[in-house]
């Protein structure tokens, strides 16, 4: 859906290897917040799978993007709760808005350690340029994730209040 936005607006280099609007961060870091680190194995895999099945990549690119992606979202959680000092695995009612700003963190997290993966870890080629694409993608992907996910809960309530889902 957002492809041919990308296409018409971004260089196609930069396209494969960020999104404006990616998702699958949204996933991981509620996946990460609900079931904690039961949840990283089973994340990385997919995110394994994925890349080789459907982008068709080699086998270890995809194991050392996923390592990073995975490693991210735990560096991202801790880094919230080192600043914040909270428990991360308490659900409270306005937890929505510090899942958005840990995924801005792993987003940060994300963003760095990808783009020196594809500078070759040469940082006289870091690309700032696709580090703000995987920033913006991230954190835009936890948003419109959390956004989705509220409104289903919130039309479950009201079901469940209307007696809709009641058997």
């Amino acid at each position: 859906m957002i492809y041919p936005i990308e296409v018409f607006f971004f260089q196609p280099e930069i396209i494969d290897k960020a999104s404006v609007l990616y998702l699958p961060h949204a996933i991981r870091i509620i996946s990460f917040f609900l079931i904690g680190f039961s949840s990283v194995i089973p994340i990385f895999l997919a995110q394994c799978f994925t890349f080789i099945f459907l982008n068709d990549i080699d086998f270890m690119y995809s194991i050392i993007l996923s390592f990073i992606s995975v490693s991210s979202v735990v560096f991202g959680f801790y880094c919230f709760q080192s600043v914040k000092k909270l428990d991360l695995f308490l659900i409270e009612k306005n937890d929505w808005k510090k899942l958005i700003l840990i995924g801005f963190f792993a987003s940060i997290f994300n963003a760095f350690f990808s783009s020196i993966y594809f500078s070759n870890f040469n940082f006289n080629q870091f690309d700032v340029m696709l580090s703000l694409r995987f920033i913006i993608g991230d954190t835009f992907g936890v948003l419109v994730g959390m956004i989705v996910l509220i409104f289903i809960l919130k039309i479950y309530q009201i079901g469940k209040k209307n007696e809709f889902f009641k058997n």
